[in-house]
């Protein structure tokens, strides 16, 4: 034990004390780690007893936050555990929501299946291409983007077929599948339009990953800007949320009703 420290002390670039560091780091770092994660479920557990309507992704970045103090980082992990969460791990669909739902996207499996079927195709055809090219490294950066944009594109899908639009007594969870998620006050709202006949502009954010393959039906009008995280993108100064729902007319007509009440 003496020669180990004796070692540690003063034997700075010996191979024995080297890999010895080298075991203590890494060691260390796990039970950073191990502490980090039991942290954040210890919270998670907390606050998924306090906010019963709230659900993984809006449960797990705050109890997050309560471990990791940068934003950014806490914000990443998030997104990517929630990616992992709903790609891999997440098969079934709520039961007995707690208040009205609103569940959206019929046919959006099959326009999502469409792209990611053209993705396998992109990656088998770049995959050809790269590996006659004889560029091994620039051949797994594309594989390894290709099955990103994949898993993103089926954990997203997963995400909005199981995250309802929710309204409570007062307010709305507004949420597009791994993109976004936020609970708006009806004190907050101006008004709802069919957003056929609004006009959005630059302080408008669209709920739509896929563009004209989803377009959106619903536009929410803000009375104060509102700040919103998109992803890895932060709007600092939102005034409208145009989004898609599948009863959209019912939707508006609610809504409609408690902004009058």
């Amino acid at each position: 034990m003496l020669k180990l420290l004796s070692l540690l002390l003063t034997g700075h670039g010996h191979r024995l004390t080297d890999n010895v560091l080298s075991g203590l780091m890494a060691d260390l770092l796990l039970l950073r780690v191990i502490i980090m994660i039991h942290g954040t479920v210890k919270h998670y557990r907390m606050l998924r007893e306090s906010r019963p309507c709230e659900d993984f992704p809006e449960l797990l970045l705050p109890a997050l936050q309560q471990v990791i103090t940068n934003g950014k980082i806490s914000r990443m992990l998030a997104t990517e555990s929630t990616l992992m969460y709903y790609a891999f791990f997440k098969w079934k669909k709520e039961e007995n929501a707690p208040v009205t739902s609103w569940y959206a996207r019929k046919g959006l499996a099959a326009v999502y299946g469409i792209f990611i079927f053209l993705f396998l195709l992109e990656m088998a055809g770049m995959g050809l291409l790269v590996s006659r090219l004889h560029y091994p490294v620039l051949d797994r950066i594309l594989l390894a983007a290709g099955a990103y944009s994949i898993v993103f594109l089926v954990a997203h899908l997963k995400a909005v077929l199981s995250r309802p639009v929710q309204v409570d007594a007062t307010g709305i969870y507004l949420r597009y599948g791994i993109v976004s998620s936020v609970y708006i006050p009806f004190a907050q709202m101006a008004a709802i339009h069919d957003y056929r006949k609004a006009k959005p502009d630059s302080h408008t954010v669209h709920f739509s990953l896929l563009k004209a393959f989803e377009p959106c039906n619903l536009l929410l009008e803000l009375k104060q800007p509102l700040s919103l995280h998109l992803l890895f993108k932060h709007k600092p100064a939102v005034r409208q949320i145009a989004f898609r729902l599948d009863d959209a007319e019912g939707f508006r007509r609610m809504l409609d009703q408690q902004l009058t009440s």
